[in-house]
C-alpha cells in the first residue's frame, strides 16, 4: 500500500512540473498594462519594455543598442509607446514619448548575455493614473520549478498587407524549468546563470527576441536573454533563458536618480 501511495505522489509531482501545451494568443486591454514598445531605427524596432514609474522604463540592453551591440542609440532616436496593443490603428489611450537618457548596465556582456538591462528616462512623463498604462510590480519571490507564467512579445510579421499581420502585442504560456536540467540540454557555451530562469516550449514556431517579458502571477519575473533549439530523435524543443530583475533591484533603483550620463564612447564589446 505504501509503495502505491509513493508511486502516485511521484506521478503527481512529475505531472505538476510538466509543460502544458503552449498556446499563442493576442492580449486584451488591461492584461499587461505596464508593457510598452521601445522603437529604434533598427530591426529591433519592436522591442518591449516595462514601466517602472512615470519617467522610467526598464528593457533589455540590446533594445537600445545598435545591431552590433557596440553603441547606445542617441536618445533622440528612440521612442517609447505605451497604452496600445497594436501599431495600427492608433488607440485612444496611446501615449508616445521621446527619450532623454539611456542607462545600460555597465557590466552588460553581449557574448554571454549577462546583466542585460537598460533603464530609459523619458523626456516627458507618462500621464498616470491611466486606464491603459500602469507601473510594473516586480516579482521578488523565488519561483518553483513548474510554475506557470506568460511571455509577452510583439508580433513581428514577415509580410504586410493583411489586417492580421499588423504588429501587435501577444502572449503565450510557459512553465519554469529546472535550471540545472536546462544546462544539460544546451548545445553551446552559454549557460543559464543563477539570476536567470529557464523555460521549455512545446511549440517551436514562436519567435522571441531579447527584451520580451515574462510575467508570473501578474508580476514581472524576467526579461528574455537568449534561446536555443535542441533536436533529439528528430524532435525539436526550444529553451529560453530570461534574467530576473529581482537580482538587480539595487542597480535599477540607482538609475532612477542618476544624474551622470553613460560614459562617452562606452562599448560593452571591448570588455
Amino acid at each position: 500500500m505504501a509503495k502505491c501511495i509513493a508511486l502516485v505522489l511521484v506521478l503527481l509531482v512529475a505531472g505538476g512540473l510538466g509543460q502544458t501545451p503552449t498556446t499563442l494568443r493576442d492580449t486584451v486591454p488591461g492584461e499587461f498594462p505596464s508593457v510598452v514598445v521601445v522603437k529604434t531605427p533598427t530591426s529591433r524596432r519592436y522591442c518591449l519594455g516595462t514601466v517602472l514609474n512615470a519617467y522610467h522604463v526598464l528593457t533589455a540592453a540590446p533594445c537600445v543598442m545598435t545591431s552590433d551591440n557596440m553603441r547606445i542609440f542617441p536618445p533622440r532616436l528612440v521612442r517609447v509607446i505605451g497604452g496600445d496593443l497594436a501599431i495600427m490603428p492608433v488607440g485612444l489611450h496611446r501615449q508616445t514619448r521621446t527619450v532623454e537618457h539611456i542607462f545600460v548596465h555597465e557590466n552588460y556582456r553581449p557574448h554571454t548575455n549577462e546583466n542585460s538591462f537598460a533603464v530609459i528616462r523619458l523626456a516627458e512623463p507618462f500621464h498616470l493614473p491611466s486606464n491603459a498604462i500602469e507601473e510594473v510590480q516586480i516579482q521578488t519571490r523565488i519561483l518553483p520549478d513548474g510554475h506557470p507564467c506568460d511571455v509577452v512579445r510583439w508580433f513581428r510579421p514577415a509580410g504586410t498587407g493583411e489586417p492580421t499581420s499588423v504588429p501587435r502585442q501577444q502572449a503565450f504560456n510557459v512553465n519554469i524549468q529546472n535550471r540545472d536540467v536546462c544546462n544539460t540540454r544546451r548545445s553551446w557555451e552559454r549557460i543559464v546563470q543563477e539570476d536567470q530562469l529557464c523555460m521549455e516550449l512545446t511549440t517551436t514556431g514562436f519567435a522571441t527576441i531579447e527584451g520580451d517579458l515574462m510575467y508570473c502571477d501578474g508580476r514581472l519575473a524576467a526579461i528574455l536573454s537568449f534561446r536555443w533549439t535542441l533536436t533529439q530523435n528528430n524532435v525539436q524543443t526550444v529553451h529560453i533563458a530570461a534574467t530576473q530583475p529581482r537580482f538587480h533591484i539595487h542597480w535599477i533603483d540607482q538609475q532612477l536618480n542618476r544624474t551622470q550620463p553613460m560614459p562617452e564612447g562606452w562599448n560593452p564589446v571591448e570588455f
